[in-house]
């Protein structure tokens, strides 16, 4: 049976990283920085600002992948896919990259995060 992390997800914030967690806990990512630029730049660390972002944005995944799936449920048998994806006539200008939908011309300069 697959594990399940129930939402929603928060971030709590320590001295040296962000830590996401489900509603039980449970620690599902750990988000690190440091603040010091020379510390930061000779271990090519994040930003605390970069890593608040990352980390909140990985607190949003179940919210939109709920959102995801009731797209999905209000499309037309028509506009879904045989497999039942989101590559419905509405979607088809975008791609999943990362965490989020982008249109595919903000991608082509990007190509080095999605893959």
């Amino acid at each position: 049976m697959p594990r399940r992390f129930p939402p929603p997800w928060t971030v709590e914030e320590t001295d040296a990283c962000f830590i996401v967690k489900d509603q039980t806990g449970q620690k599902l990512a750990y988000v690190y920085f440091e603040g010091e630029p020379g510390r930061r730049s000779a271990a090519d660390l994040l930003t605390r600002d970069e890593a608040r972002r990352i980390a909140a944005n990985i607190a949003k995944l179940p919210d939109m992948l709920r959102r995801a799936t009731a797209f999905r449920m209000t499309l037309g048998k028509e506009e879904r896919s045989p497999r039942g994806d989101l590559s419905g006539s509405i979607l088809r200008g975008l791609i999943w990259c990362g965490y989020a939908l982008r249109p595919r011309a903000e991608v082509i300069s990007d190509l080095m995060f999605c893959w």
